[in-house]
């Protein structure tokens, strides 16, 4: 389903029940109900983006198109700056990633993960996408960009609500 502009939550659980939906309808229709015992145990749905407190924390859900519809990571990158350029307020942010499950008798589980950090004065480096350019998490002297695959997949907030939506669903 197309992404609202409310929370990442409600998206994350919009595409967790469509996909959920999708699926069933598709093994109970097709197959019948012996493809059931078949379906996953789980249908995921993810909302991520980047969240600045001098903005507003905006982007936040519009963080893929907010330089326009077309715009590219680097135009996203651009406009962010842009925008605090001569800001007097901290460049507090985090990044955000909301994962929602959604068992086949339609339970939900929602779980959320942040990674803090400022925005820095320029772009630097160029491993990731997004805003990993910009982002320097707290803690650390350099952008996500310039970050190792290991580093990221330690403390980033995806690795961090994989974790708790694990957690979650073992209890």
């Amino acid at each position: 389903p197309p992404e609202g502009e409310t929370s990442f939550t409600e998206n994350a659980l919009g595409k967790a029940r469509a996909l959920a939906r999708a699926v069933t309808a598709r093994a109970a229709g097709a197959e019948g109900v012996a493809a059931a015992s078949g379906l996953p145990d789980y249908y995921i749905g993810d909302d991520s983006g980047l969240e600045v407190e001098a903005l507003g924390w905006r982007p936040g859900v519009l963080s893929s198109r907010y330089a326009g519809e077309e715009a590219t990571d680097a135009d996203n990158n651009t406009k962010l700056l842009s925008q605090l350029e001569g800001q007097s307020s901290p460049r507090r942010a985090r990044f955000v990633c909301v994962l929602a499950a959604v068992a086949p008798d339609m339970t939900e589980t929602v779980v959320r993960g942040e990674w803090w950090g400022v925005i820095a004065g320029s772009s630097s480096g160029d491993g990731g996408f997004g805003y990993d350019p910009v982002f320097v998490p707290h803690g650390d002297e350099q952008t996500v960009a310039e970050l190792s695959q290991e580093q990221k997949d330690r403390a980033s907030h995806r690795a961090l609500a994989g974790r708790a939506l694990l957690d979650a669903l073992r209890e």
